[in-house]
């Protein structure tokens, strides 16, 4: 079943064109309040998008504010990032899409053309508009990442789970506790670098990423907050958590990195990171 791949996007290598002021591009891949939108008197924008593994695209979802400012036209150029508006009449696009009646609702792409991606340029506009307004972009499809849908996931009740141990005599891992929240347990331990692991006992992915990380992590002597999906579906639900295992990484009480699924690669680095 489909995934939500936004987690998957790097932040920080996101550009725009002709995006207006300083607006935070990242913001339309979260469920907030923000938008972006293009210059006044210009309606077209084009997005430079990276994920940080190859995607297969199954459908794409493109929330807009209003009729007078959503993108009609959208053109979408699959492992490119060097397209500007110079090029968009000349060089081919890999799929365009008419939105007038397709926003804010999934949208079904050609699938094949749209597996192994991992970069995107995305052109949109409107002739009749002023300007364009555009709140949120998010992906669905699959990805190389083992992780584990917990709404799709069947849990099996008469299924034994013994957790693995972490590094022999550490004492830097936690579960959070019932009422306790992140922020909470993060100013707690002020100057540290702390993993937020969220996880189940039911998921096998879990099983396999929560040692690796606890050893990990206790050997450069940072912190493991381990938070169980089921019991605390509250603290999940408003991280957006729907998929599993899911890893932040704050240090100094800030939110440095992510990483969906267990990729040891993914996790190497944030160790480094951590240190």
């Amino acid at each position: 079943m489909a995934q939500c791949l936004n987690e998957l996007i790097v932040r920080k290598e996101t550009g725009g064109l002709n995006i207006e002021g300083d607006s935070d591009i990242s913001a339309i891949f979260e469920t907030n309040e923000k938008t972006i939108k293009s210059n006044s008197g210009d309606a077209t924008m084009i997005l430079l998008i990276k994920f940080r593994e190859q995607v297969s695209v199954q459908s794409i979802q493109i929330d807009g504010i209003s009729p007078e400012t959503n993108p009609i036209n959208m053109k979408c150029y699959i492992n490119k990032l060097d397209i500007d508006f110079s090029d968009i009449n000349d060089i081919p696009c890999t799929q365009q899409f008419n939105l007038s009646k397709d926003m804010n609702k999934k949208i079904k792409v050609n699938i094949p053309k749209w597996k192994n991606l991992s970069e995107l340029t995305i052109y949109f506009e409107n002739e009749e508009a002023e300007q364009l307004n555009i709140k949120t972009v998010s992906f669905y499809g699959s990805s190389r990442t083992a992780f584990v849908n917990i709404g799709e996931m069947k849990k099996a009740d008469n299924e034994d789970y013994v957790p693995i141990k972490p590094m022999e005599g550490s004492e830097n891992i936690y579960d959070l506790k019932a009422g306790e929240t992140i922020e909470g347990f993060l100013a707690k331990h002020p100057g540290k670098s702390v993993f937020v692991d969220f996880h189940a006992t039911w998921c096998g992915p879990c099983k396999q990423l929560g040692p690796i990380l606890c050893q990990k992590a206790s050997q450069i002597g940072a912190i493991v907050l381990k938070i169980d999906v089921d019991k605390h579906q509250s603290i999940a639900s408003n991280n957006g958590i729907s998929s599993i295992p899911v890893v932040y990484l704050y240090k100094e009480g800030q939110k440095l990195d992510s990483m969906v699924g267990f990729n040891p690669q993914k996790l190497e680095l944030m160790i480094s990171k951590a240190r």
